[in-house]
């Protein structure tokens, strides 16, 4: 594993103690709960929750009928997550630009606001797209480069505050190269509404592979 690797993990180690609180913590839970919802998630169907932190996403879509599977490389986020009984034998740690799966595991992926901190973007981005069945929906949701909320979280804080020198975010149009890039067959990359702050600084895209 890279150095980059172990520095976003021991990050997301010490965020693990203090994730659910607070305002900002239930707006990230609000704005995954409507990653899952797009995601129209049937009973059966099999899920990866990549960079599933504490495991709040991946218990929702259990609870959708989904066959689900949360994958972090924070040991401390896979800590809290193995504490819901719902997730026992359904987490993994892993790299999300070397996935562990076959190709065509999954119906569905939710990624939801850890996009930017995989060191290798692209890569990690062809890797959901070869573990996902043909027509199989990607959907991810992250902060935009265009919009001054993402670009100050991102760029001001998480690069200069915290030396996350790898993190990287993306416009809308760079988003629509990169899934093409990544050989989704179609792509559907909205922004959120301009009444909810956070919502409108997030990318909100719906891939088919």
């Amino acid at each position: 594993m890279s150095e980059e690797l172990h520095k976003h993990g021991r990050f997301f180690d010490v965020w693990s103690r203090f994730y659910r609180a607070g305002p900002f913590g239930l707006e990230l839970r609000r704005i995954q709960r409507l990653a899952i919802e797009r995601a129209r998630i049937a009973p059966g169907e099999r899920v990866l929750d990549l960079g599933c932190g504490p495991g709040d996403g991946a218990t929702r879509i259990a609870q959708t009928g989904g066959v689900t599977i949360g994958l972090d490389y924070s040991e401390g986020m896979l800590k809290t997550a193995s504490a819901v009984p719902a997730l026992s034998g359904r987490l993994l740690r892993g790299d999300a630009g070397r996935l562990p799966f076959a190709d065509g595991s999954f119906d569905k992926i939710v990624c939801t606001n850890s996009f930017h901190h995989y060191p290798q973007h692209l890569p990690a981005l062809r890797e959901m797209r070869r573990v996902l069945k043909p027509g199989g929906m990607l959907s991810l949701v992250d902060p935009r480069k265009d919009h001054l909320f993402g670009w100050a979280a991102i760029d001001l804080i998480e690069n200069a505050v915290f030396g996350l020198e790898e993190v990287r975010i993306f416009s809308v149009p760079q988003w629509y190269r990169m899934l093409s890039e990544c050989n989704f067959s179609s792509a559907k990359v909205d922004v959120g509404p301009w009444w909810s702050p956070v919502e409108r600084a997030e990318v909100f895209i719906q891939a088919t592979a």
